[in-house]
């Protein structure tokens, strides 16, 4: 019997001893701030002045700033620019670019009437990661196709619409 308690005994003060068994470690944590990513836009996506004719069409601005049209739209001579972003951050860190989801609609200035922008493009291309410069900067260009109704669904005038760009850190 007492071998028995003094086993029992012998095994719960083993067990209990590990249990008072501790080791201790320091370790350092860190974290960095670095600066926010912030966007400018430099210059407007802008189609310039067109004509839609009898049947209307496409007008594409590219991002190096070409313009193209197809169908009966009609260019006039005059001002048109792809978008321009400068977007600064941390030096050479990498960002992603995303362009619109859903086509931007522009309203005309008078009426209800509307034009349909989409089919977005970038330059340097969206969707893949893309390093800042040493000094932190980046020059991103923006182009898109404007879908014109003819000239009785577009009436003369200015129409005007907003669009969104997200630049994320990757």
């Amino acid at each position: 019997m007492y071998q028995k308690l003094l086993t029992i005994s012998l095994f719960l003060l083993l067990f209990s001893a590990e249990s008072w068994a501790q080791a201790r470690v320091s370790s350092d944590v860190f974290a960095e701030v670095i600066e926010a990513l912030t966007a400018k836009e430099n210059a407007h996506l802008h189609f310039g002045q067109f004509s839609p004719e009898n049947a209307g069409g496409e007008i594409t601005v590219t991002p190096d700033g070409l313009r193209m049209a197809e169908g009966t739209v009609i260019l006039s001579s005059g001002s048109f620019s792809a978008g321009q972003f400068a977007v600064s951050g941390l030096p050479d860190a990498n960002i992603t670019i995303q362009l619109p989801e859903e086509p931007a609609v522009l309203q005309h200035e008078r009426s209800n009437h509307t034009l349909l922008v989409d089919d977005w493009t970038a330059d340097p291309a969206s969707g893949e990661p893309v390093k800042l410069q040493s000094d932190g900067s980046l020059l991103v260009t923006i182009g898109a196709t404007l879908f014109v109704g003819t000239q009785e669904d577009n009436r003369i005038g200015l129409y005007q619409g907003t669009y969104q760009v997200t630049f994320a850190y990757n």
